[in-house]
C-alpha cells in the first residue's frame, strides 16, 4: 500500500489540469497483486461517456418480420420436448410390466423334477416322466401335461407324490373301463398312461 500511494502522490504532483473537462492522466500502472493496468484519459463532454466495454446496441429494422419464424421454432421445440416426455413415459411404463413380470417368474420358482419311479406300490415305470413343479399362493402344484394330470401339496416333495399317486388312480379307473366308454380325453390319457405305466403281474 505504501508503494501505491507513492506512485499516486508523484502522478498528482506531475499532473495539471489540461482540459475544461477534467485532468489528463497517463497509463497508471497499480500493483494490486494481479498485475492489472489501469488506464485513465481526458473525460469526454457530458452526454457522449460510455461504460468501458459497453457494445453499442442496434436493431434491423424489419426486424419484426423474424418474429413468427421465431415463435415457429419454438413451438417445434416446445412439441419435440413433450415428444420426447410421451416416449420417456411409455418406456418407464414398458419396464415397470418388464420388472413386474420377472418378479412373478421369480416367485413361481419352476423347476423340473423327474418321476422315475413308483415304489413301492407294484408298477413300473417304462421311462421318467419330467414334471414341472412351481409354487402358488398356499403350496406347490406339480403337472403331468402330456396326460392333463395336477396335483398340489404343501411342498414339492408332497405335490410330487400326491401327482404319482393321482396318476396310478387314473391309470387303474381308465383301465378297468372297456374302451369304448370312455370318452375322447379319457381314451387319450389312457394312450399316454400305458406308453410310461405298466403294472406288475
Amino acid at each position: 500500500m505504501n508503494r501505491l500511494k507513492q506512485k499516486i502522490e508523484a502522478l498528482e504532483r506531475s499532473e495539471s489540469v489540461e482540459s475544461d473537462y477534467g485532468l489528463n492522466w497517463t497509463w497508471l500502472q497499480c500493483d494490486f497483486g494481479e498485475g492489472q493496468t489501469w488506464l485513465r484519459g481526458s473525460f469526454p463532454p457530458l452526454g457522449t461517456m460510455r461504460d468501458i466495454g459497453a457494445a453499442a446496441r442496434g436493431y434491423a429494422a424489419n426486424w419484426a418480420d423474424s418474429v413468427p419464424q421465431l415463435v415457429g421454432n419454438l413451438v417445434s421445440l416446445i412439441a419435440e420436448k413433450k415428444k420426447q416426455e410421451l416416449q420417456f413415459n411409455l418406456l418407464q411404463i414398458t419396464i415397470a410390466e418388464f420388472e413386474r413380470r420377472i418378479h412373478r417368474l421369480e416367485s413361481i420358482q419352476t423347476k423340473i423334477v423327474p418321476i422315475d419311479s413308483f415304489a413301492p406300490e407294484p408298477y413300473d415305470l417304462l421311462k421318467p416322466i419330467f414334471v414341472p413343479v412351481h409354487s402358488v399362493e398356499g403350496g406347490f402344484n406339480a403337472c403331468w401335461f402330456d396326460a392333463n394330470i395336477h396335483a398340489s401339496g404343501d411342498n414339492e416333495e408332497e405335490a410330487v407324490s400326491n401327482l404319482k399317486s393321482l396318476i396310478l388312480d387314473f391309470f387303474d379307473t381308465y383301465s378297468n373301463e372297456p374302451d369304448n366308454a370312455l370318452g375322447p380325453e379319457p381314451t387319450r390319457q389312457l394312450a399316454v398312461l400305458r406308453a410310461y405305466v405298466h403294472k406288475k403281474p
